[in-house]
């Protein structure tokens, strides 16, 4: 790996804040497992969405004490995809 050179900071580029790019981002989490009904559950496909930041994204809300009932169980299919499934766990005792 080449080594980086300092930074030059008499030609640093200097642009107007109306040209900067936008980067807020907004995943639905909430409202999402906010539709979950009991005994039910979502199913997202690696082939979607990138999974490993779904379930980052509802743990972190788990974390603050969010949705402490939402289950994650992913499964790895035979063709080689991979699937969440967000689970809403009903009230009844397995038995």
């Amino acid at each position: 790996m080449a080594k980086k050179s300092a930074l030059d900071i008499a030609n640093l580029t200097v642009v107007p804040e109306e040209v900067v790019p936008e980067t807020k981002r907004y995943t639905p989490y909430r409202e999402i497992l906010g539709s979950i009904k009991k005994g039910y559950a979502v199913v997202l496909s690696s082939e979607d969405v990138n999974l490993e930041s779904v379930r980052g994204g509802i743990r972190r809300l788990q974390r603050r004490g969010e949705f402490k009932n939402i289950v994650l169980r992913p499964t790895n299919e035979p063709n080689g995809i991979k699937k969440l499934y967000i689970l809403n766990p009903s009230d009844k005792k397995k038995q």
